[in-house]
């Protein structure tokens, strides 16, 4: 029992927060005021540091790309209101000799009357033609001619549009659809002449290889012609158009929080019919990767913008349209998330509470004793 008693006494004897008597605590006004007042700070200052804590946060790395083989997607949402859907090609060429023509499988060309109204998808549209007969002048089903285009699968070309593809395939210019039967019962050159003065939008994504080249959209067919990639205007297509537009969102992947994309937001007004806008970008690999483990690999890029063909060019064989140059950087920036712990949260915290006390205690002190001194003061002066 007496060895219990000694043993309680010297840890009795190592406490540092030694307590007061009730009897000999003084509370004054200004150490309730300041009592107020740490309260609310340390509640403030505990709020701030815990929404630090909570925020999610990212630091960036350089390091050498070295995924070239990988796929990239383009997502586009560009207006040109001056120019119509039937009259606009979208075509990527890169540095390895692809060329894709006509990548509308996942963009979506919306007709847009002058003023911007939007009149119906121009694919919907082709597609809901005038129907061909059932059967033909001897009763037999009716089987569309293809003029000498490579035909398709079933060797019928029941449509001008299939008249028009096996053109395509053969790589044959579609100049004269007034001597197609097809097209002159669908109407085919009213159609595309009625279009004269509308407008396009196009949304949607192209898929391409992560190598050097260029997207455009240019006026006129697209075809390959002896090895050459042309673009023609025909006769029977709408004359007035011209390249002014507004990119709404062009990015190079799926987008993400730190993703540089400066031609969102871009407008050009051509000054001229024959006006061609060229975009340089230099693409960057980027890479997200989450606190959830997840990795987010996408790109992001530079830009800067030249304007060939203006108002005094008053002749011009150059092609209108809009041109967007991609080069690829051998780097690539990894973005990492990272939120502090939960121990630099609780010492924080800590250190909030500890030093807030502390100094108020200081401040209470100082005050109190320059209020005792002042009392002392003023009574001395009446005992005088």
């Amino acid at each position: 029992m007496g060895r219990a008693h000694t043993l309680r006494q010297r840890f009795q004897s190592l406490d540092a927060y030694a307590k007061t008597l009730d009897d000999f605590s003084i509370k004054t006004l200004t150490g309730g005021v300041l009592t107020v007042a740490t309260a609310l700070l340390i509640a403030v200052l505990v709020g701030l540091e815990f929404a630090a804590y909570r925020r999610v946060e990212q630091s960036a790395e350089l390091v050498v790309d070295r995924s070239r083989s990988e796929k990239m997607l383009i997502n586009l949402d560009i207006t040109l209101p001056h120019a119509p859907c039937v009259l606009l090609g979208l075509d990527v060429l890169d540095s390895s000799g692809d060329t894709q023509i006509n990548l509308f499988q996942h963009v979506t060309k919306m007709r847009l009357t002058s003023n911007g109204t939007e009149i119906g998808a121009y694919l919907t549209e082709a597609k809901a033609a005038v129907p061909p007969p059932a059967t033909d002048a001897d009763g037999a089903a009716y089987c569309g001619s293809c003029y000498g285009g490579i035909e398709p699968e079933g060797r019928c070309c029941n449509t001008c549009d299939a008249v028009h593809q096996a053109y395509v395939r053969r790589g044959w210019a579609f100049t004269d659809p007034d001597a197609i039967e097809q097209c002159v019962r669908e109407g085919y050159t009213a159609r595309m002449r009625s279009m004269d003065g509308e407008g396009c939008r196009m949304h949607g994504f192209v898929e391409v290889g992560k190598a050097a080249g260029n997207l455009h959209i240019l006026a006129g067919e697209s075809i390959k012609l002896g090895g050459e990639h042309t673009h023609t205007v025909y006769d029977y297509m709408p004359r007035n158009y011209d390249m002014t537009h507004t990119i709404h969102r062009l990015a190079f992947g799926s987008e993400f929080s730190a993703q540089s994309s400066p031609l969102d937001g871009v407008g050009k007004t051509a000054q001229s019919k024959h006006a061609q806008f060229q975009y340089f970008t230099k693409i960057v690999g980027s890479e997200v990767r989450f606190l959830n483990g997840t990795v987010l690999r996408s790109n992001q890029y530079s830009a800067t913008e030249f304007v060939r063909g203006d108002a005094r060019a008053a002749v011009s064989r150059r092609t209108p349209g809009l041109f967007v140059m991609f080069d690829i950087s051998p780097m690539r920036v990894i973005y990492t998330e990272h939120q502090r712990s939960l121990g630099s949260f609780l010492t924080s915290v800590c250190a909030i509470v500890g030093g807030i006390f502390t100094v108020a205690r200081l401040v209470d002190g100082v005050v109190f004793r320059a209020e005792r001194v002042l009392s002392q003061k003023r009574q001395l002066g009446k005992q005088i």
